[in-house]
């Protein structure tokens, strides 16, 4: 839950059975697979064989039992998860080629529990899983350029007229305003292509992909206010707007910004 964010969606809102199933692919993806590493390739060895080491490789080994995942895919989702992420990628093609099949796997592994209906539903939950982790990566841009990297494509910065030494004194000039209001809409169109897969899935389990969504939307929302400072207040959302959107979330969710939570 901490790993994931804002955009966790919860027991609220989900079924706690699917959420023990889902919870141990997501902690692996957000955690210890990043890291990666032989240690780690070991450690899930053993545990698709059976010998699991330590709450959340035991965690994964019954989730993994349960949705009768395929090892291969767990396997394909720690190897391409240890591998870094591009710093300065050259434009949106580049970072799309290192995303999704990241994401793909990550949604490949969660959807053999899931078990949603339909050809469309890898493609759809990609699409949403792109939206969301543009959201995150947009939210933790101030603590990424304070570690010296800088995780949005070069092409975007030029056409913005923003500078690489610019963006990295993190001061929201209108140049820069305008960049993150560009990256900002890639992702809502991201979480609006993916959004569909709400009709795929179950009653409870759309209730969750509808909170991740508005969740999304109200953190761009705050992203392009421009009254916010977002690299002295990074953007996060209150007790009150995580609330309103679960409640909003039990009613049908279309495209558009009429649909977002309050601003916060």
């Amino acid at each position: 839950m901490a790993l994931a964010g804002d955009l966790y969606p919860g027991p609220v809102l989900m079924p706690r059975g699917l959420l023990r199933a889902v919870d141990p692919i997501l902690a692996l993806a957000l955690g210890p697979a990043r890291a990666g590493g032989e240690t780690l390739a070991a450690a899930l060895e053993n545990t698709l064989r059976g010998r699991p080491d330590g709450p959340l490789l035991l965690a994964l080994w019954a989730a993994a039992a349960a949705g009768e995942t395929p090892h291969a895919e767990l396997r394909e989702m720690t190897t391409l998860l240890g591998e870094p992420a591009p710093d300065r990628p050259r434009d949106r093609a580049a970072l799309r080629a290192w995303l999704e099949p990241r994401i793909e796997s990550v949604c490949r592994c969660a959807l053999t529990v899931i078990q949603p209906r339909g050809d469309r539903s890898v493609e759809l939950a990609r699409d949403l899983g792109m939206g969301l982790v543009l959201t995150r990566r947009l939210g933790l841009l101030p603590a990424s350029l304070g570690q010296g990297r800088q995780p949005l494509p070069l092409a975007d910065l030029e056409a913005c007229g923003v500078t690489q030494d610019e963006l990295a004194r993190a001061i929201p000039t209108p140049p820069v305003r305008r960049l993150l209001a560009a990256q900002a809409a890639w992702a809502r169109t991201c979480l609006e292509s993916g959004l569909p897969l709400q009709h795929r899935v179950g009653a409870r389990l759309r209730r969750g992909i509808r909170a991740a969504v508005l969740r999304a939307r109200a953190l761009l929302k705050q992203l392009e206010d421009p009254r916010r400072d977002p690299f002295r207040r990074p953007v996060r959302l209150s007790a009150a707007t995580r609330w309103s959107c679960a409640l909003r979330a039990f009613f049908p969710l279309g495209a558009g910004a009429e649909d977002d939570g309050p601003d916060s």
